[in-house]
């Protein structure tokens, strides 16, 4: 890109049309003091859009015009100015596709306001366009390739920070910098919001931990609530299932013995005939006999049978003695070791008790004397002091009262001690009596043996039988009700189907005439039809109001009963849209996912107080529980009132409504009369009812079809289950048979159990009540050892203050004394202890071994008599041995040919005395079964009535429960729960809500929080990034202009060194860079201490520096060699045409060196008239050599 020409037209001092045609690479501009040379520099800058008049050297833009004088009206004076500017676009360097771009400024005077216009091409243009195409271009009016006169100096003399940000300019990093600020403001932004919400959150917390503790009572009361409901349905379900379980039970055992009764019948008849026989026979024997041996024979008979009899019974009772001596014996054994052992252990304890009782009276002597001394001398410093005297009498007291309260502790620890013995011996004896009853169980085990298998095997078959039974009871229940659900079914299908139609023509009607907009209507019909999801329906159709209150309640919702409640705020934009494409109309919607829950404010709350007040509108409409929010969106606080009279002496006190119609605004605002005929009314018919109602007719239709399978299903099962009931029935009363032999044996049994258990739950019961006992007397000696502890504080405060009293020596003689005096005491404390526990524990030893000698001397006196006994048993056994021996053989040898008739006879007599034996037991059992079942019956019938009771008490067709406890179980849980809702008091049950709530508004903010954090930590790492390549990036430039601005400084000043210098290398953008140079043949030099011609040299090898390193399309400089000597112009010339072969450079310039070295000369000279002209200068010497000398500088 180049800089083809200039064109002024009456800029400045220039008038009329000025073209000045601009060559390659080097020219120069020259002429005498004030010809207007800068100008042409003024008009470059004019173009390139200087934002302020100073630069152009000007107070404001009208001044740019040529001829322009202020406060002077010259018809002759121009009325504008223009400048253009012609490049050689042909690179493209500008972003514009043209070979040649023309820009052109314009001022032009309207009245005395100067109006800037721009052309691009020829075309209109604009500022921002111009700034654009130059900033692309690298073309800046305060850039570092400009320099105006007498600025040749800036660069070497302004600040550090200035010479850092014309690098930065250079290093094109203020992009960077509008990022970085951009990032930061971004996170400083954020990290307000982030505060904000951390703010947020620690309020959220702060309420959700004082609402921890009612939400926690409040779920306990709701789960204590839960649990009791549960538990008074499973204990009403207990009742039913006892009661149950006891009329199946009763009804089984009648049925049972009934059986038995009629099997018991026919066998008594068979076994009265059986006796009949056998007693006939049995007197024919007799009689036989009688006629073979006579008298003698039925004689020695009964001397035989009663000699056996008592042989056997004397070998009984001297075998069980002989049993009853070896247990005595063994028993006396260990009474005798039990004995020698207590007697060793009370010989021991008496041994240390003496030993005890000893040092106890040592101890007391040595503390009577410690007393008597400490007394001594404390009465000797009480002597003339009332104060002293006091305060020994006081200690005294103390003394006597903590010796008191010791004493009551030792007799306390001896009874601990004597029940603690008591205690022991007791459970010992529990102990006997449990393992008696373990024998006692292991009797009844063994009996129960035989019954067991058989009740095993009755057991399988009942419980087969009653699965089966219930089974086919309840097939047939089901089947019946399969039956009667199918025609109930059909019934409520016509029902429901003449409902839905009722229903729906009515629904029409209400929308019909209803009053409803025709934007509603038509948001209602598509939701009928299907077409919007989502729409719940207006606040009429949700809203159910008594008749008294309807008129009050729709005055005081107004058009808002129109408004349409939908599911979520997703509806209602699909429902905004549809209405939009319909053209409908506009619709108030109220979406249940943002409504705000309503809650009334304080003077709302007051005013409902007030006499008159009938409640919130909202509390007097019927709606679900759901839709709570849109209501209290569509009344807020409006209060009911009974009478305009009431409502107008609380006027301006909120909002209210009148039975007949009138509304008093909050404002003052009374509104009144006539209520109008058409309006919105609360609708008859219920949007849900009808949704229902088409649902249930669906149903129905589905549910008739599924009941005439299921019934025909049920009958072909109900044939199957019924074959199995019958052979089931007959298998268990076989059974039954059988298990009733057991029942007596059983009885027995448990009847000697009871009796062990009894005495063992006595044992128990004297355990538990020595252990209460025992409870006690810790309980005492505890508190009582309290009571000692702070009696022996008060006499050490006590006897602290006397010694205090009397002071000096005395005083530390007294505490010697009742240090050790306590010492003492401590000691007597300990002994006496263990001498009450020694006394305690002696009085149970010798209790115990006069016990074990009592019992010792009872067993060698039961063993004296079970020898006895058994000798007399043993003696007399032997005697009738022989008697049945004898009468034995007399009987034989006398009544041998009798033999097989006595045989016979015997046999007889076993079986009549076995027959009528069993006769009377069956009789008897015959007995007991009647009165049984008489018992049972009435039972029977006492529990039905109680049985059909319970079962009202459940819900209907409540199921049963798996698992149900057992009464005892329920009912302490009813109590535990009834008294842990009694101690939680009152509850606040909103508080559950209210803590979800702002538990979810916790989560919110922590989300929110959380991506903030997220954000945050983005904007720093981006910040790092943006700081971390601008660094770089300014590096890399500062090292390239540095070392250009080294090599260039040598070249223009013939020798030297200057260089670069970061004031703040570790921190580059918080500090300059600052300019080192040392001139040829000089020290080095602060810049600001070297003359002007040196400070020009630097300049211009910064410039130089930077055109090396981002060459600028062209360069002005004005007069950058005005401070400079001959040399050093030269050099600066040279340097000036060098660089122009890669650049094109502009110069305004007075010496001839530069005129020398430029490739383009022109001249500019004013006329008498004050007008500059320009001139193109193509022999430069000649020029120079016509000039009169101090024109131009050499």
């Amino acid at each position: 890109m180049r800089l083809l020409e200039l064109e002024f037209e009456n800029f400045k001092s220039f008038k009329g049309h000025v073209t000045v045609p601009l060559g390659t690479g080097f020219t120069c501009i020259t002429g005498p003091n004030g010809s207007g040379k800068s100008n042409i520099t003024d008009a470059i800058l004019f173009i390139l859009g200087s934002r302020s008049t100073k630069l152009l050297r000007a107070r404001r833009l009208s001044q740019l015009i040529y001829g322009y004088q202020e406060g002077k009206q010259r018809k002759s004076a121009a009325k504008h100015c223009r400048v253009s500017m012609l490049f050689d676009n042909s690179d493209r360097y500008l972003s514009i596709e043209s070979d040649l771009v023309k820009f052109t400024k314009s001022v032009r005077l309207r009245g005395d306001k100067p109006v800037t216009s721009y052309r691009l091409n020829n075309e209109p243009s604009s500022a921002s366009e111009f700034e654009a195409l130059f900033s692309r271009a690298g073309l800046y009016a305060t850039g570092y390739n400009i320099i105006q006169q007498g600025d040749v100096t800036q660069t070497s003399l302004m600040s550090g920070t200035e010479r850092r940000h014309k690098l930065e300019d250079v290093a094109g990093i203020t992009a960077y910098d509008q990022r970085l600020r951009k990032t930061r403001s971004a996170r400083e932004h954020v990290g307000a919001d982030l505060a904000l919400l951390e703010e947020r959150m620690r309020e959220v917390q702060r309420l959700l931990r004082q609402l921890e503790r009612e939400k926690r009572d409040a779920e306990r009361l709701e789960a204590i609530l839960l649990q009791l409901q549960e538990n008074e349905l499973l204990r009403h379900w207990r009742q039913v299932l006892d009661l149950e379980a006891s009329l199946e039970s009763r009804r089984e055992v009648v049925i049972r013995y009934r059986e038995e009764l009629e099997e018991l019948e026919s066998e008594l008849k068979e076994r009265q005939a059986t006796i009949g026989t056998l007693e006939h026979e049995y007197k024919n024997v007799e009689d036989d006999i009688s006629a073979a041996g006579g008298d003698r024979a039925r004689e020695l008979q009964q001397q035989l049978d009663e000699a056996r009899v008592a042989q056997a019974l004397a070998q009984s009772n001297s075998e069980q003695a002989q049993k009853q001596l070896a247990e005595l014996e063994t028993m006396r054994k260990t009474l005798r070791t039990e004995h020698h052992t207590a007697a060793a252990e009370l010989k021991i304890l008496r041994k240390s008790l003496d030993t005890t009782r000893s040092e106890t009276e040592i101890l007391v002597e040595q503390a009577a004397e410690n007393e008597a001394e400490l007394a001594e001398r404390e009465g000797a410093a009480a002597s003339g002091s009332q104060e002293i005297e006091a305060q020994r009498a006081t200690l005294d007291e103390l003394r006597q009262a903590a010796g008191t309260l010791e004493m009551q502790r030792h007799r306390l620890e001896g009874e601990r001690e004597q029940l603690e013995l008591q205690l022991a011996q007791t459970r010992e004896q529990a102990m006997g009596n449990e393992q008696l009853l373990v024998a006692a169980q292991a009797d009844v085990d063994d009996v129960d043996f035989h019954l067991q298998d058989l009740q095993l095997g009755r057991k399988s078959a009942a419980d087969n039988l009653r699965k089966v039974t219930r089974k086919y009871d309840k097939l047939n229940g089901e089947l019946a009700q399969v039956s009667e659900a199918l025609e109930r079914a059909e019934r409520e299908l016509h029902e429901t189907s003449v409902a839905l139609a009722a229903e729906q023509a009515a629904q029409r009607t209400q929308d019909e005439l209803g009053g409803y907009a025709r934007a509603v209507q038509g948001v209602l019909a598509a939701r009928d039809a299907g077409d919007l999801p989502g729409i719940v329906g207006t606040i009429a159709e949700l809203g159910r109001v008594d008749e008294e209150h309807a008129l009050a309640l729709e005055v005081a919702a107004g058009g808002r009963m129109q408004s349409v409640v939908v599911e979520d705020d997703a509806a209602a934009g699909t429902a905004i849209a549809f209405l939009k494409q319909h053209r409908l109309g506009r619709v108030r919607f109220l979406p249940l996912n943002k409504l705000r829950r309503y809650r009334p404010r304080a003077n709302a709350l007051l005013l409902l107080k007030q006499p008159g007040a009938i409640g919130f509108a909202q509390e007097l409409v019927q709606f679900d529980p759901r839709y709570a929010d849109a209501f209290g969106n569509v009344f807020g606080d409006t209060v009911i009132m009974h009478s305009l009279r009431e409502a107008r002496t609380l006027l301006g006190k909120g909002r209210m409504v009148t039975l007949e119609g009138e509304l008093l605004e909050p404002g003052g605002a009374m509104t009144g009369g006539s209520s109008p005929r058409a309006r919105v009314h609360f609708a008859t018919g219920d949007r849900a009812t009808l949704d229902e109602l088409a649902t249930l007719v669906k149903m129905a239709q589905a549910h008739n079809l599924e009941l005439g399978a299921t019934a025909s299903t049920l009958r072909e099962e109900v044939a199957i289950v019924a074959q199995a009931k019958a052979a089931l029935e007959s298998e268990c009363a076989t059974i039954q048979t059988r298990v009733t032999d057991y029942d007596s044996t059983v009885s027995r049994s448990a009847e000697q159990l009871q009796q062990v258990a009894n005495a063992l739950v006595t044992r128990q019961g004297a355990v538990t009540v020595l252990e209460t006992e025992l409870a006690q007397r810790e309980k005492a000696l505890v508190q009582l050892q309290g009571e000692i502890v702070t009696q022996h504080e008060s006499v050490a405060q006590a006897a602290e203050q006397l010694q205090q009293l009397t002071g000096g020596t005395e005083a530390k003689a007294l505490a010697q004394l009742q240090e050790t005096l306590t010492t003492l005491r401590d000691e007597l404390g300990k002994t006496r202890a263990e001498v009450a526990r020694l006394e305690a524990g002696e009085m149970p030893a010798t209790a115990e071994a006069e016990r074990l000698a009592a019992a010792l001397e009872q067993n060698n006196a039961g063993q004296r008599e079970t020898q006895k006994q058994h000798a007399t048993e043993r003696k007399l056994a032997r005697k009738l041995a022989q008697q049945v021996t004898s009468l034995e053989r007399e009987e034989h040898e006398k009544f041998e040919e009798l033999d097989g008739l006595r045989q016979r006879r015997d046999s007889l007599r076993d079986q009549l005395g076995e027959q009528r034996t069993t006769l009377a037991q069956r009789e008897e059992f015959g007995r007991g079964r009647r009165t049984a079942i008489d018992e049972l019956q009435l039972e029977i019938q006492v529990r039905e009535p109680k049985l059909v009771e319970a079962r009202q008490r459940l819900p209907k067709n409540a199921k049963q429960p798996s698992q149900v406890g057992g009464a005892e179980q329920l009912e302490v849980q009813r109590e535990s729960l009834e008294g842990q809702r009694t101690r939680l008091g009152n509850v606040n049950m909103l508080s559950l809500e209210h803590y979800r709530q702002e538990e979810e508004r916790l989560a919110r903010i922590r989300e929110a929080r959380k991506q903030l954090r997220k954000e945050v930590r983005r904007l720093e790492a981006l910040e790092a990034k943006i700081s971390a390549r601008k660094l770089e990036r300014f590096t890399e430039v500062y090292k390239h202009i540095d070392e250009n601005f080294q090599a260039t400084f040598t070249e223009l000043a013939g020798g030297g060194k200057a260089w670069l210098e970061l004031e703040k290398p570790d921190a580059v953008f918080e500090g300059g860079v600052s300019i080192k140079a040392r001139m040829p043949r000089k020290r080095l030099f602060p810049i600001e201490l070297l003359s002007g011609g040196e400070k020009s040299l630097v300049s211009m090898a910064f410039i130089f520096a930077i055109q090396r390193y981002d060459p600028s399309p062209f360069y002005l400089l004005d007069e950058p060699d005005q401070n400079l000597d001959g040399v050093n112009t030269e050099h600066i010339g040279r340097a000036i045409a060098l660089q122009s072969t890669v650049a094109q450079f502009l110069v305004v310039s007075l010496h001839h060196a530069a005129l020398r070295e430029a490739a383009h000369v022109l001249g500019v000279f004013m006329a008498d008239d004050g007008i500059s002209h320009m001139h193109q200068i193509h022999d430069v010497d000649s020029f120079i050599a016509s000039l009169p000398v101090g024109d131009v500088a050499a």
